[in-house]
């Protein structure tokens, strides 16, 4: 009867410790993203980010005007250029986003060639240690803190042995900052986040797409919608009249406003 009470005693305990673990590997991260959208222009935007950690090596990144959050008050600007979600799993990463009417993601393995340096300092009382890499075309440089063991990172960045606080461009057209940390959150965004609407493809293929569409988008049919929720359904009516013609410098105007994303080596436009 006794060996049967201690077997019971270790087998709460080795559950709790396990509900302990998983709890603790559960952060969600805000991040203060600067950015310039436009190439050689010095117009700057702010947008929040927010990283939520599953487990360890899993995760999802959202912009936070995706949630009813008010921190999203902070930015000034109701309408978000960065309007894609990322998830990390294990190696690989899934990116949501969508153009026109073209719901789409796509899957790539992280890029996990970090080169970690000696250096060390502090950023907002944590100590933390800097690492390079390249990625999207552009060289960046990470600050990660050991002591909060989660190795997913803003964006597509993963593989750091400690949470990435801070990580910029060297170009200085984008940044990541750590502004909040909230620890053992059990409401996640991933649980509301509907993946069944999105098509899987090839990156490349969107690209393709995207560029086609820019090159003559007065000939395709697409929707708009304002920040107030107002739609405007437009429809190519197959003449190449004020309407068409309209269409295209509305089209190239968006374009022109977000013309530097944080992809450098391939355009993929959230429209």
């Amino acid at each position: 009867m006794f060996k049967f009470k201690c077997a019971n005693f270790l087998l709460v305990f080795y559950f709790l410790s396990g509900i302990f673990f998983c709890s603790s590997q559960n952060y969600k991260v805000l991040y203060k993203v600067n950015f310039h959208p436009q190439k050689n222009k010095t117009v700057l935007k702010t947008e929040y980010m927010r990283l939520e950690t599953l487990s360890k090596s899993k995760s999802i990144f959202y912009n936070q005007i995706n949630k009813s959050d008010s921190i999203y008050s902070l930015s000034g600007n109701a309408t978000p250029y960065l309007r894609f979600t990322i998830t990390q799993d294990d190696k690989k990463y899934n990116y949501y986003g969508y153009f026109n009417d073209l719901f789409f993601v796509f899957n790539e393995p992280l890029k996990l060639d970090w080169q970690i340096g000696n250096k060390t300092s502090s950023f907002n009382g944590y100590k933390v240690q800097e690492a390079k890499i390249e990625l999207d075309g552009r060289k960046w440089i990470a600050l990660f803190a050991s002591e909060i063991p989660i190795t997913s990172g803003p964006y597509k960045f993963s593989g750091l042995p400690g949470l990435i606080l801070k990580i910029y461009s060297e170009d200085g057209d984008y940044s990541f900052e750590m502004v909040e940390l909230i620890k053992g959150s059990s409401e996640n965004f991933s649980n509301t986040f509907q993946t069944s609407r999105y098509i899987n493809l090839k990156k490349k293929k969107i690209a393709n797409y995207i560029a086609n569409f820019l090159k003559d988008p007065g000939s395709h049919s697409f929707t708009l919608q304002n920040t107030y929720g107002d739609r405007f359904d437009y429809s190519f009516s197959g003449e190449r009249n004020s309407s068409y013609r309209e269409m295209n410098e509305y089209v190239k105007n968006v374009y022109e406003l977000y013309n530097n994303p944080i992809d450098s080596k391939i355009y993929i436009l959230i429209f």
